[in-house]
């Protein structure tokens, strides 16, 4: 008996007798009907997946489940800890993800002796994942101490929880001093939520005020996002 070509299903020859067509017939149809049942049961059934940008992963050797597709901006990367070795995740670490700045052209004076705001450099940022890390900068043109002994101290804040603390003092005796400063500091906030840092400073010197950006320059309070 012939063949067709890729099942191999059973076809009448050329020369088959005209009372042997029915018997041809239901042997080809047999053969189709098995091979398309067979082909069905081992096919994936559509409803698998139900939501716009799920796929199909295997979860072991001939066996697939659904990945439900992951949330915006993140990336699919390979985890052998999860049941389909996949995740979705944020992409590339040490990715600049926003800034978010504050900035100031006037001086700031204090004769306080307890720390106090620097007016406006406070900044608020909402990181856009948990693992994030937030770099903290801030610098001003110049800052003055008068010739009295003594100085200044500078620290971060976020919230009301103090991150990090600078000593700026006097190394000039009789002299006024005017130096520029910055200072920074990474911080890892482990929240999504909005979080506010800040500058403060207050005065260490008897001889009067000190200045924050004394000569109004461009001083700035700048935070960055850094993807994990």
């Amino acid at each position: 008996m012939a063949t067709t070509t890729n099942y191999g299903w059973t076809t009448p020859d050329d020369t088959a007798l005209v009372k042997d067509g029915a018997a041809a017939i239901r042997t080809l149809g047999t053969s189709i009907d098995t091979t398309t049942f067979n082909n069905a049961s081992a096919a994936i059934a559509k409803t698998i997946v139900d939501a716009k940008g799920d796929i199909i992963a295997a979860t072991a050797a001939d066996t697939v489940a659904r990945l439900a597709v992951g949330a915006n901006d993140t990336v699919l990367t390979a985890d052998s800890t999860t049941a389909t070795g996949l995740k979705w995740g944020v992409a590339g670490g040490g990715k600049l993800k926003q800034f978010v700045s504050a900035t100031s052209s006037t001086y700031f004076s204090t004769t306080s002796s307890t720390y106090v705001d620097v007016t406006n450099m406070t900044a608020t940022i909402t990181p856009t994942a948990s693992t994030s890390k937030i770099w903290i900068f801030c610098q001003s043109a110049d800052s003055y101490i008068p010739y009295t002994p003594g100085g200044i101290e500078y620290r971060f804040l976020k919230g009301s929880t103090v991150i990090q603390t600078f000593y700026y003092a006097q190394v000039r005796a009789s002299v006024d001093e005017f130096r520029g400063w910055f200072g920074y500091y990474l911080d890892s906030p482990a929240t999504t939520s909005a979080t506010t840092y800040k500058l403060q400073m207050k005065n260490n010197s008897t001889g009067g005020p000190t200045y924050w950006n004394y000569n109004s320059g461009q001083a700035s309070f700048i935070l960055a996002e850094i993807g994990a």
